[in-house]
């Protein structure tokens, strides 16, 4: 005998640490290529709106030819940084890691970017070193701030120590023979050790901005594996008791609080199970219960619902607790004429041997909580709406019915069943008073 439900190939998983912690950090490098081009726009636009002012105002006396390479870098490196994002972004949308070279290829070439149009830009002025005292030089801040979206503590330290020592050779390849005469002037524009100094802040600057990174990556990984171990823990229990159950439960910490709710309670029997059992080796029978189950929990789960016991021949499901359900009675009726459907197609298709259920639904008002001691609890759901529920599956052998709901759950149905069938009053066991049952079929 052959339980197809059972054979179907597990899917094999990502690590749920590596995915997510690779998709955070894309994200991280995707706000980084985002700022950067939004800071060379915005700084293109500023040129391109007060330079002219300026100039009429004569507060600047600037050559054109360098400031048009310089508008032309800030759009050139406005245009690259959203290349970078579209691709980032396009790695994020298929889960692909960045390779580290492309990062470091990168942070070499921004770097190396700013140093070049420092250099052309030195060309056209008398005194070529002015060009290390002015605005472009704070572009390698924002290359070495930014680093720390990265998540790498070695990549934010290699893009401030790219950053100084290329500042120091610019500031030796530009600079002529010392003066003859030192003023206060030639020593702060020619001093080269002025200029190692300026370059080992821009390293340090590196390092600072690896610690900071260092410290982000650090809480993102604390807030993942936090998940991970969630993740985990409802997984594990979930296999206990349901994923709803066990989420309610962990959200209060352990302390889930009893409370009132209204709810569906559906019993569910396996007809003539004890026969089967009995003809049959455990290996069999556990194969049977398994494909059995497996089709009642995945369709309880389309319907909200939680299957709170298995009873080897049957199975006890509610609706509206842990997770409150508008109409809980509805589901519960259509999640049992889809089983019904289920079990009927899975006997014609062979899938297991052929199985008849009894179903009987009530709805009321229940308390739902943990219950025990403080070393053992359990989630409960009590009340005279799971008596009943179960003494009504239990008149279905002796109406000759399958499906059996009470008038509350009837009167709770938007759209009755054409099917349905009133018994009149019955009287249940337990119960001093008749209840009003209905035949669904």
């Amino acid at each position: 005998m052959t339980f197809p439900f059972l054979s179907a190939p597990s899917t094999i998983i990502e690590p749920y640490f590596q995915e997510h912690f690779a998709d955070e950090s894309l994200k991280r490098e995707v706000q980084r290529a985002t700022v950067l081009s939004a800071i060379f726009l915005v700084v293109t636009l500023l040129q391109v709106i007060f330079l002219p002012v300026l100039h009429r105002m004569h507060l600047i006396n600037f050559p054109d030819r360098p400031l048009l390479s310089i508008a032309l870098y800030f759009v050139g490196m406005s245009l690259y940084e959203l290349g970078v994002r579209q691709f980032l972004k396009t790695q994020l949308q298929t889960h692909m890691s960045v390779p580290t070279i492309f990062k470091f290829g990168n942070a070499t070439f921004e770097i190396t970017s700013i140093t070049l149009i420092m250099y052309v830009v030195s060309r056209h002025l008398s005194e070529p070193l002015l060009i290390t005292h002015s605005p472009l030089v704070y572009i390698y801040m924002f290359f070495i701030i930014l680093s720390t979206l990265r998540l790498n503590f070695w990549l934010s330290i290699y893009t401030g120590f790219v950053a100084g020592l290329e500042f120091i050779l610019l500031c030796w390849f530009i600079g002529g023979p010392a003066p003859m005469m030192l003023t206060d002037f030639t020593v702060i524009i020619g001093s080269p050790f002025l200029y190692v100094i300026k370059g080992g802040l821009l390293a340090l600057g590196g390092v600072a901005a690896g610690y900071v990174s260092r410290q982000i990556r650090s809480s993102i990984t604390d807030t993942i594996r936090a998940t991970e171990t969630e993740q985990k823990a409802v997984a594990l229990f979930g296999q206990q008791v349901s994923p709803e159950i066990a989420r309610a439960v962990l959200e209060q910490q352990g302390n889930y609080k009893s409370r009132h709710m209204q709810v569906a309670v559906m019993f569910l029997d396996i007809r003539d199970f004890t026969r089967y059992a009995s003809r049959h080796t455990a290996e069999e029978v556990m194969d049977y219960q398994n494909t059995f189950f497996g089709i009642i929990i995945r369709i309880v789960e389309q319907y909200h619902g939680v299957v709170y016991q298995f009873l080897g021949d049957g199975c006890m499901i509610t609706f509206g607790a842990p997770v409150e359900t508008e109409n809980p009675a509805e589901m519960a009726v259509q999640a049992g004429f889809a089983i019904l459907d289920a079990i009927e197609q899975a006997n014609a298709e062979k899938l297991m041997v052929p199985t008849t259920l009894g179903i009987g639904i009530h709805v009321g008002d229940a308390v739902v909580g943990n219950i025990g001691t403080e070393t053992r609890q359990q989630y409960s759901v009590t009340g005279s709406v799971v008596i009943l529920a179960a003494r009504i599956e239990q008149l279905n052998k002796e109406c000759h019915t399958q499906f059996l709901v009470s008038r509350e759950v009837f009167d709770s149905l938007s759209d009755p069943p054409e099917t349905a069938r009133l018994l009149g009053p019955t009287f249940v066991k337990g119960v001093d008073e008749e209840i009003e049952l209905y035949a669904f079929s």
